[in-house]
């Protein structure tokens, strides 16, 4: 498998990812949206921008050859988690698509995830350093740990000397002969799909060519004929690279044939040698090379195994023992426990039928109309889901809109209720004076018993703890002449001086309240809140789409909604049984 990642720079912003990762629906099969959604995605960028930090979140990719279940994707993810010491909570987004692969072999489906990289309250930074060794280094023992083919990467030495010993001669076969050579790196890569060439595509058919040709000739000759061209590098003049039709650079022709670049010269210059060939398989082997010593994967690669789910207890019999004691006994596992991640969007998961040898055919046709039903009802909940996005991202574009409105507005003061809670304000000037005080009263008892000439620990403790008292302005009132290292005397001190910083600040924030303009802005915010919150009530889709376009008369026809709904309303009236009245006796009457 292969583990790759990259950081995302907060200038970016949320808009190119996210469309990356949810939106792109034109190059993905399917899309299976795991957690999260773009105002995480907005948050860790927020959070990233407010601590200058360069990088927001980590892109982090994860492929494999063998077909990979949900359980696996998540295991992996805990796996790297590990590693790189992120939480649940720092997912901000995560995905699973599925796309036709370019050799037509590997797993269709590869998840890719977010994770922040900048601590929302301390501005710590998520340490990914050496990411490609240990992203290496994890994909290597999740292949041991569930039975795939081993891959060769770039940095096996440095795996081998990073995982535990047990692992060490599993894996030193990947340290033995040449590293693998790719066809493009990733930028490259991106870079020729976005102007219009499908390199991979081409390195496959590029080999194929090369394999029949019986000369140099010959093979140039069939790249004209194709349209393509071979040119010479212009930073390595000695590096030939190939370009398609369009003159759009494809790749080094060296590694396009996963040949060196002595190879390819002597395969050009000597007759013989090009007689005698051998190039890569079409397919993408290159880098993976055989692991040898009873490294197989547990589902192998056989024509008849397309299915993703189809790895039956047999199989698994069958496969451990073929390992004879390589890899250890399946642990029996109790009942699935929920992924830390969370679910993985269990609607989608739809029950599937499959047609076995002996069914007769009205069995067989009963499987395929199950099938069918099932697959009608995973349409629904996509599109249900879909539009559930489309209106929640619309309800946000009204409220950005209609804040957008306001901007001229002062500040307001205090805006986070906490900061006018007497509460609150008091447990946090206790937490942050207590210390200093216990510091200072340590000292003058330390002093009193073992030092009684040395005062500069007492002094240094007292002019510590009064200088915090300076910074809150305790020196400013007559509070702050009492003796505080008395406990009644504190807390008295610490009280009062949080009722009267809160008093003063929700005097300014009535003030601000009181302002003709911000009344009006009140107003309007809790009647657009009003609008919001029937939209996602009722989901009426007319009103909305006015509401985007034209928010005051939409006020207007809600208004007029809910009055005709008042009007409508039947009136109860309660009817009394006739009874007589009751005078009232002497003992309820007062007198005044």
């Amino acid at each position: 498998m292969i583990l790759k990642s990259n950081p995302i720079k907060t200038a970016s912003g949320s808009g190119a990812i996210f469309h990356h990762l949810v939106e792109k629906t034109d190059e993905n099969e399917h899309i299976l949206l795991w957690k999260g959604r773009r105002q995480d995605v907005d948050d860790c960028i927020a959070d990233a921008a407010a601590f200058h930090r360069v990088n927001a979140v980590q892109h982090f990719q994860v492929s494999s050859k063998e077909k990979l279940s949900d359980e696996q994707f998540a295991d992996c993810i805990t796996m790297l988690a590990k590693e790189f010491g992120f939480q649940a909570s720092d997912v901000c987004l995560a995905v699973i698509h599925t796309k036709t692969r370019h050799d037509g072999k590997a797993d269709n489906r590869h998840c890719q995830f977010l994770v922040r990289t900048t601590h929302a309250e301390t501005g710590k930074v998520l340490d990914v350093s050496h990411r490609y060794e240990r992203q290496e280094k994890v994909a290597r023992l999740f292949e041991l740990k569930h039975g795939l083919e081993l891959t060769k990467g770039r940095h096996n030495v440095a795996v081998y000397h990073a995982v535990p010993e047990e692992f060490r001669d599993r894996l030193k076969i990947l340290c033995e002969g040449p590293l693998p050579n790719s066809c493009l790196s990733d930028p490259q890569s991106k870079l020729s799909q976005r102007q219009g060439a499908s390199p991979f595509d081409i390195k496959y058919e590029v080999r194929e060519l090369f394999s029949r040709s019986q000369s140099w000739q010959a093979f140039e000759q069939t790249l004209t004929e194709r349209g393509w061209s071979l040119e010479a590098g212009q930073k390595k003049p000695d590096v030939l690279i190939l370009k398609d039709e369009n003159g759009v650079f494809v790749g080094s022709l060296a590694r396009l044939l996963g040949l060196k670049k002595a190879e390819l010269q002597q395969l050009r210059t000597d007759p013989e040698v090009m007689k005698k060939k051998g190039v890569a398989s079409p397919g993408p082997r290159d880098t993976r090379d055989p692991t040898g010593k009873g490294e197989t994967p547990v589902d192998p690669h056989s024509e008849r195994a397309e299915d993703s789910d189809s790895r039956s207890d047999t199989q698994g019999e069958s496969s451990a023992s073929s390992t004879s004691g390589k890899y250890p006994a399946p642990e029996k596992r109790g009942p699935k426990t929920p992924h830390w991640l969370g679910p993985i969007a269990p609607l989608l998961h739809s029950s599937r039928s499959t047609i076995t040898e002996g069914m007769s055919h009205a069995e067989i046709q009963s499987v395929i109309d199950f099938n069918a039903q099932e697959a009608e009802r995973d349409d629904q909940l996509r599109e249900l889901l879909h539009d559930q996005k489309r209106s929640a991202a619309l309800l946000t574009e009204i409220l950005t809109s209609f804040q957008s409105q306001w901007q001229t507005l002062p500040p307001e003061p205090y805006p986070d209720p906490k900061s006018r809670d007497a509460s609150v304000l008091r447990k946090t000037q206790e937490q942050r004076l207590e210390p200093a005080r216990q510091a200072w009263k340590q000292a003058k008892e330390k002093a009193s018993v073992w030092n009684l000439w040395n005062g500069a620990d007492i002094q240094r403790a007292r002019a510590a703890f009064e200088a915090l008292l300076h910074r809150y302005g305790y020196d400013r009132h007559e509070v702050g002449k009492l003796d505080l290292l008395d406990d009644d005397n504190f807390a008295y001190a610490v009280n009062w001086m949080a009722e009267r910083v809160v008093s003063g600040r929700e005097r300014q924030h009535r003030a601000w309240q009181k302002t003709p303009e911000v009344r009006r802005y009140l107003t309007a915010k809790a009647e657009m809140e009003r609008l919001v919150a029937h939209l996602d009530a009722t989901k009426d889709v007319g009103l909305l789409l006015l509401a985007r376009t034209n928010p005051e008369e939409a006020l207007r026809r809600l208004a007029a909604l809910k009055e005709n709904e008042r009007h409508a309303q039947p009136v109860m009236k309660i009817q009394f049984p006739d009874q007589p009245r009751q005078k009232r006796s002497p003992v309820q009457t007062f007198s005044l």
